[in-house]
C-alpha cells in the first residue's frame, strides 16, 4: 500500500537544511523524495507548515520491559527504534535463580521471570507480544555475570570466564548487538578492567559495541573515562560512554578534562563516542549513592550489613563524605509496594528533618524499610555543563528512560519534544536539522542500524511528523507522564502508529533491528 506525505518540511536526519518536498511511501519503504505526482488509490496527508523527520533513535532505553507490556510512552515522543539492555541490565541471560540474588541497583526486579538465555528468548518474547517501536537489543553484563559465577566478587576463574564468553556469545549470535556494563552497580562492578578487555574477543568477532556506565561519574570521573578508553585501547572494539556527565558541583569543572581526554582518544584512532539526555536530573537506586565495599553480596549483603551497627556507621559516614551534591538534590521517586506513600516526591533532607535524623542515616533507614526498593531522582548538572555536551559533535540524544512505579522521570515521555521545543525554538542551542541529525541520523550510524535513520528513497519508512512551532514537553518532575505537544504523526515501517495526533493500535509494523 502507498501514502504520500504532502508539502512538509522535510528535515531528513543528515544535519542538511530542510526543504519543502513530498515524500511516497511504499511496501513500508520511503520510495521518493520530492514533487510526487498523483499516485492511483494512494492516500495523502497534508503536511503543510510540518517538519517531516526520521523516527527518533533512543540508543540508550530502559524499555526493556515496556516493549514487552506495549506501553506507548516512546512512541508518543516520536521514537521508531530503540536499543535497551543499557548500563549492565538486561533481560537475557538468565536461568533459574532459586536463591533470588539481586543485583544493586536492579531495574527490573526479576520480572520476567528468569529463563531467558539468550537474545533469541528475549526477541522471541517482544515477537508474540507485539510492539509500537523497532528494537535493538545488549547484553548486560550483570546477568552475564550472575551467569557465569553468581554473585562472587573478584575475578572469574578460567572456567567461569569461558561460560560468560560462551553465553554472551550465544547471544551475539542470536542478535545482541553488544554488551553494555554498569560499572556502579554489583556484580558489574566486580569487573577488573582485564575482565572487561576479556570479552574482546567474542565481540570483534560479531561485529559488536560495547556501552558502559562508567564507574564514577563524581570525584573519579576522570579516572573512570580513561579506564572506558584504555578498554577501547586494549580490547579494539567500539566504546559508547553512556549518559555523559559530571555529576554535582564539585566536580562541574572536571567536564573540559572528560572531554579534552575523550577527543584525544579520537585522534589517537579510538572509537568513541557518547550520548546525553536533556535534562538536569537524572535517576538511579538510591543504593548506587553507597560505597562499593558495602554492595558486596548485592542487595542482600548489603542489607545484612545495615544491621551492623559497626557497618551501619562506616556506611553512612562514607557515603556522606561521597556526596558530590547536597541531600535536597535527592527525591525519592520510587519505593517498595505497599510502604508510606508520603515519601514520594521528598527530598532526603526533608524527610531527615522531620524524621531528626543526618542525611545519609536517613538515606539508610529508607533502604532498610523498603529492602533495597528506594529510587531517586538526582539534580546533579547546570545548563553550562549540558550545553558543551548535548552539543558536542559525538552525543546522540538519549531518554535513559523507564516507567517505574512511582514518579518516572520525565525523559521517560517528553526528552525529544523537549529537545525540539525548548532547546531549538525556545533557548536555540540547536538548529532544528541539527537536533534531529542527532536524534536520527546520528544515533543510526554509530550503532550501524542499516536502513533506519535517515530519511532517503529505500529507507525504512519510520517518519514522524511534528509542528515545530508547538512540539514541546508539559512533563516535570512532579507530574511527568504528560503527553508530549505537536506530534502529529508517527509511522514505523510505514504504518501508522500516530494518526493526527492519536494512538493507533498498530502493533505489526515494528521489527527486531540488528546491528551491521
Amino acid at each position: 500500500m502507498a501514502l504520500i506525505l504532502r508539502n512538509g518540511r522535510v528535515i531528513d536526519g543528515t544535519g542538511a537544511p530542510g526543504r519543502q518536498a513530498d515524500v511516497l511511501i511504499r511496501g513500508g519503504l520511503i520510495a521518493e523524495i520530492g514533487v510526487v505526482g498523483e499516485v492511483a488509490g494512494a492516500p495523502e496527508i497534508d503536511c503543510a507548515g510540518m517538519a517531516v523527520a526520521p523516527g527518533f533513535i533512543d540508543v540508550h532505553s530502559h524499555g526493556d520491559q515496556e516493549v514487552l507490556q506495549h506501553l506507548s510512552n516512546k512512541i508518543q515522543q516520536g521514537v521508531t527504534t530503540e536499543i535497551v539492555g543499557n548500563c549492565g541490565f538486561s533481560l537475557f541471560p538468565t536461568r533459574p535463580n532459586p536463591d533470588g540474588e539481586r543485583m544493586t541497583g536492579e531495574l527490573f526486579d526479576g520480572e520476567p521471570r528468569e529463563g531467558m538465555a539468550t537474545a533469541a528468548d528475549y526477541f522471541a518474547a517482544i515477537k508474540q507480544a507485539g510492539t509500537y517501536v523497532n528494537v535493538a537489543a545488549l547484553t548486560g553484563h550483570g546477568p552475564l555475570r550472575i551467569w557465569g559465577m553468581h554473585m562472587r566478587a573478584g575475578s572469574p576463574q578460567p572456567e567461569e570466564q569461558a561460560a560468560m564468553e560462551r553465553a554472551l556469545d550465544a547471544c551475539l549470535e542470536t542478535g545482541s548487538i553488544g554488551l553494555s556494563t554498569g560499572l556502579n552497580c554489583m556484580p558489574s562492578s566486580f569487573a577488573d578492567t582485564e575482565e572487561l578487555v576479556g570479552y574482546g574477543r567474542i565481540l570483534r568477532q560479531h561485529n559488536a559495541f560495547y556501552t558502559t556506565h562508567m564507574r564514577d561519574y563524581k570525584f573519579r570521573v576522570v579516572e573512570a573515562v580513561d579506564e572506558a578508553l584504555e578498554v577501547g585501547r586494549r580490547a579494539q572494539f567500539p566504546v559508547q560512554i553512556s549518559h555523559l556527565q559530571v555529576v554535582g558541583q564539585k566536580n562541574w569543572h572536571k567536564l573540559e578534562t572528560v572531554i579534552e581526554h575523550i577527543e584525544a582518544a579520537r585522534r589517537e584512532g579510538i572509537d568513541v563516542a557518547m550520548d546525553a539526555y536533556p535534562y538536569l536530573a537524572g535517576s538511579c537506586s538510591l543504593i548506587q549513592l553507597l560505597p562499593a565495599w558495602c554492595q558486596d553480596g548485592g542487595v542482600s549483603g548489603l542489607l545484612a550489613r545495615l544491621e551492623s551497627p559497626a557497618d551501619f556507621d562506616r556506611i553512612a559516614r562514607e557515603t556522606e563524605d561521597g556526596m558530590s551534591n547536597g541531600w535536597d538534590d535527592i527525591v525519592i521517586c520510587k519505593i517498595a509496594p505497599g510502604a508510606d506513600a508520603t515519601l514520594m516526591g521528598r527530598s532526603i533532607a526533608r524527610i531527615a528533618a522531620e524524621r531528626n535524623h543526618p542525611s545519609a542515616v536517613t538515606a539508610l533507614h529508607l533502604i532498610r524499610e523498603q529492602q533495597g526498593g528506594v529510587w531517586i531522582i538526582s539534580f546533579n548538572n547546570h545548563d553550562g555543563n549540558l550545553r558543551k555536551v548535548l552539543a558536542h559533535p559525538l552525543t546522540s540524544i538519549i531518554t535513559d528512560g523507564m516507567v517505574v512505579e512511582g514518579i518516572s522521570h520525565p525523559r521517560t515521555f517528553g526528552t525529544y519534544p523537549k529537545l525540539l521545543g525548548e532547546f531549538v525554538r525556545e533557548k536555540g542551542w540547536f538548529t532544528l536539522e541539527e537536533a534531529v541529525r542527532k536524534s536520527s541520523g546520528q544515533p543510526a550510524e554509530r550503532f550501524q542500524l542499516r536502513g533506519r535513520g535517515t530519511l532517503a528513497p529505500g529507507q525504512a519508512a519510520d517518519i514522524v511528523v511534528f509542528d515545530p512551532a508547538t512540539i514541546g514537553s508539559d512533563g516535570d518532575y512532579q507530574h511527568p507522564a504528560r503527553a508530549p505537544r505537536g506530534i502529529q504523526q508517527v509511522l514505523v515501517n510505514g504504518r501508522f502508529a500516530i494518526r493526527d495526533g492519536a494512538l493507533t493500535d498498530e502493533k505489526a509494523g515494528a521489527a527486531l533491528v540488528h546491528a551491521g
